[in-house]
């Protein structure tokens, strides 16, 4: 079997990371040579890795000469492990897998459909690079186009859920269906991801709020809940939000725009009320109409209806189901092998 490198953003951080931990120890387990190569510093995940990892400790935000030192560790990696093909996920990686100074074959792996967001020009830049490379792109869902020419990814590799082993009682399972007390929020503090809708909400509909995350808002977010006196708890990032939540909670999630929506998707698993915004990206998880709100009126409007019945936001089991199925870790190594041998 071809050596495999998998070069990730860091540890943890998000589902596009976690997701490629899994894939990494799944692979391993059949057999693959293995190696995790996460760019930034950071704690441990929930995954306990089976592979060989090379941690390359960049600071985030740590400067130009962090980033060239981490480029050069990255070289030498590269050169010492020897891998046959190398597996670039998300932004910066691909940044590394550009400044390559060896020729390696490389797949990168689109996870949104807005990549380089806050660099337009220096992605396509990085992007050019990897053209001329001849890198080959997949991507974590049918809806995604390779960015910025629009082509079509060679394969879909859908993330793995990761496992959870928090689940709330279903309506069946409890004579209670719990009032709403307060609303959660878990991603990344973002533009795209629009966590000052959270305040908003909080603001029209009296409720608590705690917000799981972190990111380039958190301090203006923090300010503004002071300001206004709300009671909105910042728990920054969390490696396990689900065991912090319970009966009575609402998962809203109000994005922008998406890439895989692994954060609903994890929600389905938990079995957790929720509410998510009227975006193509999320439509194509064909949740009932209810859980769909188009605004923060709609959103307010919906808390109303629903802070009585809070069972009603669960999706129903037939959906979840039809949308988990896919996800498992077996039908994901499955994909990955199969594009594996074939590439």
């Amino acid at each position: 079997m071809r050596r495999i490198m998998i070069v990730t953003n860091s540890l943890t951080g998000g589902g596009a990371e976690r997701s490629m931990n899994l894939v990494s120890n799944e692979l391993t387990k059949r057999g693959w040579p293995v190696a995790l190569v996460p760019i930034n510093f950071s704690e441990p995940d929930l995954v306990d890795l089976a592979c060989e990892v090379f941690p390359l400790n960049r600071q985030w935000r740590g400067g130009i000469f962090n980033t060239l030192s981490a480029i050069k560790k990255f070289n030498q990696v590269v050169h010492s492990w020897k891998p046959d093909l190398l597996v670039l996920n998300c932004d910066l990686p691909e940044l590394f897998g550009a400044l390559l100074l060896s020729n390696r074959r490389m797949v990168a792996v689109e996870h949104i459909n807005r990549p380089w967001i806050t660099r337009l020009t220096f992605g396509r830049m990085v992007r050019g690079f990897l053209r001329i490379r001849r890198v080959t792109w997949v991507a974590v869902s049918s809806h995604l186009t390779i960015w910025p020419e629009g082509i079509s990814p060679n394969a879909i590799l859908l993330n793995s859920l990761t496992p959870i082993s928090v689940t709330m009682p279903t309506k069946n399972q409890t004579d209670k269906n719990p009032k709403l007390t307060r609303i959660v929020f878990i991603g990344r503090l973002t533009p795209q991801k629009r966590p000052e809708w959270i305040l908003e909400i909080v603001s029209k509909s009296g409720l608590n709020a705690e917000i799981f995350g972190d990111g380039l808002l958190k301090n203006a977010l923090q300010s503004q809940a002071a300001e206004h006196k709300q009671n909105i708890i910042f728990s920054g990032f969390v490696r396990d939000p689900w065991s912090h939540l319970g009966l009575g909670d609402l998962l809203i999630v109000p994005s922008e725009w998406e890439g895989d929506g692994l954060v609903v998707i994890e929600a389905l698993k938990v079995n957790i009320p929720i509410l998510v915004a009227d975006i193509p990206d999320f439509r194509r998880f064909g949740l009932p109409d209810k859980n769909y709100c188009k605004n923060i009126d709609d959103f307010v409007g919906r808390i109303n209806q629903y802070r009585d019945d809070l069972y009603s936001l669960v999706v129903a089991e037939e959906i979840t189901d039809s949308i988990l199925a896919s996800r498992s870790l077996e039908v994901v190594g499955d994909a990955w092998e199969k594009f594996l041998n074939s590439a």
